[in-house]
């Protein structure tokens, strides 16, 4: 609406109405600007607030840095709102004359509704015919601006609450300088970090580490650790927020280090995120996940046998390893968590020894191992890691028995005596015997000249190579046998079997002495020795005709004894029997 002066020849003389215009337009400029000033306090207001309320919950719970940009965005967004209404207020707080009229005519009852006609009149909104009218209504305006002349008419402007907010915003203000002044630099790096600085927040006690994220099993017991650096208090709190909801505070005692504070926990049965505050140090929320640990739910061997046993492979379960060593056992493990590897460590002899198990990629609760049964093995345990990372804890140890294979069995037959007389150049006749479960490989005939000569072999020739039982005989010729004997030599010689695993010892015979002599000798013992022979045969013999003799007198006496020592025949026994 335009407040240009009215340009109508039955408009109200122009200086009285001028007057009134002016007075209502320094109404206006006054309520425009009471307002503005009072958006711009509140939007003062809530930036102080925001900044102040920004750094107190940081130091309170020492917001991440997304937080804080949150916040700051949020409050960047609410204070420039404000200031854009102080800056709208501008245009949508003017208000028109007639307005402005009732509003003073509502301060001041005096006017007589004779205020907003006169400003309607000044206006050149209502015109009157000329003469009487025209000078009542003149006269009107007069009184009306006289009447307006000493009043203060601004002061129907209220103002209350523009002071209200000027004091709340000079209050903040002293408090906001007065905090900053005593907080120091604690309060200049919660400014900082308002401002999204990555500044640390000044502590008398920080927190520098904690334990962080764990991995536990379901049932285990968890340790959970802080350093800290500054004032070290005895004790600190552990904050437990459990995944069902529950929650508990826990005492951290300080350790022995004195700046590390510990506390176990036994037996956990669910996750839970804690945080640890010592002093006015608060760490950063951790989380300890509970898993199921993986376990061997079942265990099969499959023992697979050398070649040579000829024997078809056999099923073993725990507590039945029985093996025979150089064979092979094929291991199927079936776990409770899918996995992503599995390890046998031996036990025995071997204990540093490991193989790791092949994981089957269509079924990852199946691995396979192959190993090898040295005869040292005692025993084996199994590591289980699953595809959470999770390992296995307190491994069983399975227990395995292995079979000792025996040598050979070896027996000389030919010679028999212990010590023989040969020539130089004689064909001894060796007799022997060996047997094996599994089966003979070779057999040797070993000799040595002397007790201080070299000990040879060499290796007799077999019928059947690999029988369990043989039984043979080998000409041995004397005169090939090297360094060439000569009279007065004695040679040791004994017969040894090898099975056909490289594991197992030989088997050795007792051994035979040959002392090597004249001819002359060797007829002489010959001799000897068929004498000897026969009288032991007849020795025998005069034994044999004193056994007949004494047989023939007992058969004698027995027939000549009389009827009455006898009464029952042997016939008449029969008679009574049958009846």
């Amino acid at each position: 609406m335009s407040d240009s002066p009215a340009s109508s020849q039955n408009a109200v003389p122009n200086e009285p109405g001028i007057q009134l215009r002016r007075k209502l337009g320094a109404v206006r400029r006054k309520l425009v600007r009471v307002e503005f000033m009072r958006r711009m306090a509140v939007a003062l207001i809530a930036a102080l607030l925001g900044l102040a309320l920004i750094p107190t919950v940081d130091w309170l719970v020492e917001l991440p840095l997304e937080a804080r940009a949150g916040i700051l965005i949020g409050l960047v967004i609410v204070v420039s709102f404000l200031l854009l209404r102080a800056l709208v207020a501008l245009v949508t707080q003017r208000r028109d004359e007639e307005t402005l009229a009732l509003m003073v005519e509502k301060e001041e009852p005096g006017f007589q509704s004779r205020l907003i006609a006169s400003v309607q009149f000044a206006r050149g909104k209502a015109t009157v015919s000329d003469g009487v009218g025209q000078l009542m209504v003149e006269r009107t305006v007069r009184d009306t601006a006289s009447y307006a002349g000493p009043l203060r008419l601004t002061k129907v402007v209220k103002t209350q609450r523009l002071k209200r907010a000027l004091v709340i915003l000079l209050l903040l203000g002293a408090f906001a300088g007065g905090g900053y002044q005593l907080g120091g630099s604690l309060t200049k790096s919660l400014l900082e970090r308002a401002f999204l600085s990555d500044v640390p927040i000044p502590r008398a006690t920080d927190i520098v580490w904690t334990s962080g994220d764990l991995r536990v099993g379901i049932g285990d017991d968890v340790t959970l650790e802080a350093q800290v650096q500054g004032f070290e208090p005895e004790a600190g709190t552990l904050r437990v927020r459990y995944s069902s909801g529950r929650r508990q505070s826990i005492r951290m005692e300080r350790g022995k280090e004195g700046n590390r504070y510990v506390v176990t926990l036994e037996n956990i049965q669910e996750s839970f995120t804690f945080q640890v505050a010592i002093k006015d140090g608060r760490s950063d929320r951790q989380e300890v996940i509970t898993l199921p640990r993986p376990s061997v739910e079942q265990l099969v061997g499959k023992q697979r046998y050398p070649d040579y046993m000829g024997l078809p492979p056999s099923d073993h379960r725990p507590g039945e390893f029985l093996l025979y060593p150089g064979s092979e056992l094929l291991l199927s493990i079936t776990a409770s968590q899918p996995l992503a590897n599995a390890t046998v460590r031996l036990l025995g002899e071997l204990q540093k020894d490991s193989a790791v198990a092949v994981v089957t990629p269509e079924n990852p609760l199946l691995a396979e191992v192959v190993l090898p049964v040295p005869g040292g093995l005692t025993g084996f345990t199994v590591e289980l890691l699953d595809e959470e990372g999770m390992e296995s804890r307190d491994a069983t140890v399975y227990r395995v028995d292995v079979l000792s294979d025996e040598p050979p069995k070896v027996r000389l037959v030919r010679p028999s005596r212990q010590r023989e007389l040969v020539t130089a150049k004689a064909r001894l006749l060796v007799g022997y015997e060996a047997e094996d479960r599994f089966g003979v490989d070779r057999v040797a005939l070993c000799y040595q000249l002397g007790k201080e000569g070299e000990v040879k072999t060499f290796n007799l020739p077999l019928t059947e190579q690999g029988a369990a039982r043989i039984s043979e005989t080998f000409d041995w010729r004397l005169d090939q046998v090297e360094p060439t004997l000569v009279e007065g030599d004695e040679i040791e010689f004994w017969i040894e079997a090898h099975d056909q695993s490289d594991r197992t010892e030989e088997g050795r015979s007792t051994s035979r002495i040959l002392k090597v002599v004249t001819p002359r000798e060797k007829r002489d013992d010959l001799l000897s020795r068929a004498g000897d022979s026969l009288r032991r045969i007849d020795r025998a013999t005069s034994e044999q005709d004193r056994l007949n003799t004494a047989l023939a007198d007992w058969i004698r006496a027995r027939r000549d004894q009389p009827a009455a020592e006898n009464p029952e025949e042997p016939g008449s026994k029969i008679e009574k029997k049958r009846e």
